[in-house]
């Protein structure tokens, strides 16, 4: 029996259902591409996975890098999955990639582009990491416009395809509920709330107050515009901090992203200041979707021009409510190109073609 060992996160109760939602998605992508495959999950935050399952990962056809790769200015942070988990296993045993869903990693709610290739590319550090990524990949695939470019700069071959976390709702088969009643709202990490004021400092509870307060504005400017609204957290820090702020009723949290993905099934809009709340959410057919960013990361939503992307930071009640009076919903029709093209890419790209 051959197994297809998949790098990404094994955990499923954490606070980033993000990566689970990426992993999933491109099960999804490569089963319709090459049929049922026996999976093997790997972890990429730690070398022990490839120690534990060596065995069938030196044996494998291919891998697959189904995590985030995040790129960029790797003089500014590095991962223990950026280089050495390359360097160490990957490269040294001969290994082939299928490196996937690759997004930028500057968190910086509106640096351009070009900014963003030239803060990169200073580095030698960072196009060193990268290009010892080439050999073992059978290909590259990115989700936005900032990866593509820092790739393109760097002469790498690659495609800019939306992220893979919006298919996670058809491998998992969750349909759009028989009822959707819901306008859903998904609240950031708090730590995206701002730090300081001018000069000053805030304090961490105040900086909690500010959060709690500026989510509760949404909530009651979308219950009095008549939606019947609920505030989903993705991760319990959120929902503590916003307890007293939100009634009870209307406050949910889950910690397993199989149940995040039923509940998005049951909002017709969804407005999302988590970009991996936004991705799925469009994937499942008639969800109307507003993604507020809170950094560049956010633009991977661009692919599809039916999502609105406003930055966060700008967003007044007003402004929610006129960009949600033009959404649209998701159509099957959205995802068929870019799946098509995921199955061409992956089935050229294998090993031996």
């Amino acid at each position: 029996m051959t197994h297809i060992p998949l790098i990404t996160t094994t955990g499923r109760t954490n606070d980033n259902p993000g990566d689970t939602f990426i992993g999933v998605g491109l099960q999804y992508l490569f089963e319709q591409a090459l049929g049922p495959q026996v999976w093997v999950l790997i972890d990429r935050f730690s070398p022990q996975g490839f120690r534990d399952y060596e065995d069938v990962v030196r044996s494998a056809p291919f891998l697959v890098y189904g995590g985030m790769p995040q790129y960029n200015n790797y003089d500014d942070w590095k991962h223990w999955y950026d280089d050495a988990m390359w360097r160490d296993f990957i490269i040294r045993w001969g290994l082939k990639i299928f490196t996937m869903a690759g997004g930028a990693g500057f968190s910086h709610s509106d640096i351009s582009v070009d900014a963003y290739v030239t803060h990169c590319t200073k580095s030698k550090k960072t196009e060193r990491v990268i290009r010892q990524r080439v050999k073992p990949s059978l290909c590259f695939t990115v989700r936005d416009a900032y990866a593509h470019a820092l790739l393109n700069a760097l002469e790498i071959p690659n495609s800019y395809l939306p992220c893979a976390a919006v298919w996670a709702s058809k491998m998992w088969n969750v349909e759009p509920s028989a009822q959707r009643p819901y306008l859903i709202l998904v609240p950031p990490s708090p730590r995206h709330t701002p730090k300081r004021i001018g000069r000053r400092r805030i304090s961490r509870r105040d900086r909690l107050q500010q959060f709690a307060n500026s989510w509760k504005i949404f909530y009651t400017t979308l219950q009095q515009d008549g939606y019947n609204v609920r505030v989903l957290c993705h991760a319990h820090r959120e929902y503590n901090a916003l307890r007293d702020a939100i009634p009870s009723e209307a406050l949910w949290f889950h910690g397993d992203p199989y149940t995040l993905l039923r509940q998005y099934a049951s909002a017709h809009t969804f407005v999302s200041a988590r970009l991996h709340g936004s991705l799925p959410a469009f994937g499942i057919r008639g969800t109307r979707v507003l993604n507020l960013s809170v950094d560049v990361r956010g633009s991977a939503v661009e692919v599809f021009p039916k999502i609105c992307n406003l930055r966060l930071s700008d967003v007044t009640p007003d402004m929610l409510l006129s960009a949600i009076d033009q959404l649209e919903p998701s159509t099957s029709e959205d995802l068929w190109s870019p799946e098509e093209t995921y199955r061409e890419l992956i089935q050229s790209s294998l090993p031996g073609r």
